[in-house]
């Protein structure tokens, strides 16, 4: 028995069309619309796009937040769940929007009929979210879904361990990463999107942006791209690069990653031991406040840290 499935990172382009912001969100979902339906001919079974992708390139304050999100769940559901619903496929598209009255960084998840199954509130806010009014989630769902169970986390969230980690002992077997992370490459990013995968024998499948062709990629200047699927082992079994396309692998859940010798003898399923071998009874430390920071003199971080870290 197998469980095949394609799953399909979506890299959008970095940067929308257009001289205002209608235009630009126009164009965003636009954008999100041709690459999912072509993920969808590739015969995708769930294909997730990037982080905030409603705003991209859009100026973003406290005081424009309500206008510039405005309708855009409803736009999701409607626009690209008819994209998932023509295409039998599932679709993770993360916004920027209100929700129930509060300001979320929401990973919407549609079903092969385009309806809407949930979201994923993003855990780990960063500080220019916080000064836009967006309020943190506290949980880790996942969702199981007709081919098997998967979660989401999203950007800062790659940051913490603690986040696949969670996903992962509530029942993810893919862990999707919708994303905006830039300014680095190399060994940096390399091991950040393979780490994941091979700490807690998921598949990760992180979903960033892509530069536009004839443009060179230039590292710490641009968003990462790096859209991939990234397998147990964290083989990266399809990798987008650093421009607009699709990374599409097919894979079989039913396939884990097995280990010889290394906490046993023998072969054996590595994830099994990875949870029946953790001592959460002397994890304290992550149930604690969080730790105290002294920044070190003379450094930026010591110049602009709060009082309440200084």
């Amino acid at each position: 028995m197998t469980r095949e499935i394609s799953i399909a990172a979506v890299q959008l382009p970095a940067f929308p069309k257009g001289n205002t912001d209608a235009e630009k969100k126009d164009s965003n979902f636009r954008a999100a619309e041709f690459w999912l339906e072509q993920a969808g001919q590739r015969g995708a079974d769930i294909a997730c796009i990037g982080e905030i992708f409603n705003v991209r390139g859009i100026e973003l304050t406290r005081e424009n937040y309500p206008a510039q999100v405005a309708g855009d769940f409803e736009a999701v559901i409607q626009r690209l769940g008819r994209v998932a619903s023509q295409q039998r496929m599932y679709v993770i598209a993360p916004i920027y929007e209100i929700v129930a009255g509060v300001r979320r960084n929401i990973a919407m998840l549609l079903d092969r009929s385009g309806n809407y199954l949930g979201g994923y509130l993003k855990v780990h806010c960063i500080e220019n979210e916080r000064d836009l009014g967006v309020v943190p989630g506290d949980d880790w769902p996942t969702y199981n879904l007709d081919f098997g169970c998967v979660g989401i986390e999203t950007c800062h969230d790659l940051s913490f361990p603690e986040s696949a980690r969670c996903l992962t002992l509530n029942g993810a077997e893919v862990v999707f990463w919708p994303h905006v992370m830039g300014g680095w490459g190399g060994e940096f990013m390399d091991i950040l999107l393979r780490a994941p995968a091979i700490q807690n024998g998921i598949y990760f499948v992180p979903a960033c942006y892509g530069c536009e062709p004839g443009v060179a990629w230039r590292s710490g200047e641009m968003l990462l791209g790096r859209s991939s699927i990234i397998g147990p082992d964290a083989t990266i079994l399809a990798d987008a690069g650093h421009y607009v396309g699709i990374a599409l692998a097919r894979v079989d859940l039913d396939q884990p990653r097995i280990a010889h010798d290394f906490t046993r003898h023998g072969e054996y399923v590595w994830k099994n031991d990875m949870l029946m071998d953790r001592r959460p009874d002397s994890y304290g430390p992550l149930t604690r406040s969080k730790a105290h920071v002294e920044p070190v003199p003379g450094s930026a971080l010591a110049e602009s840290a709060p009082e309440k870290v200084r």
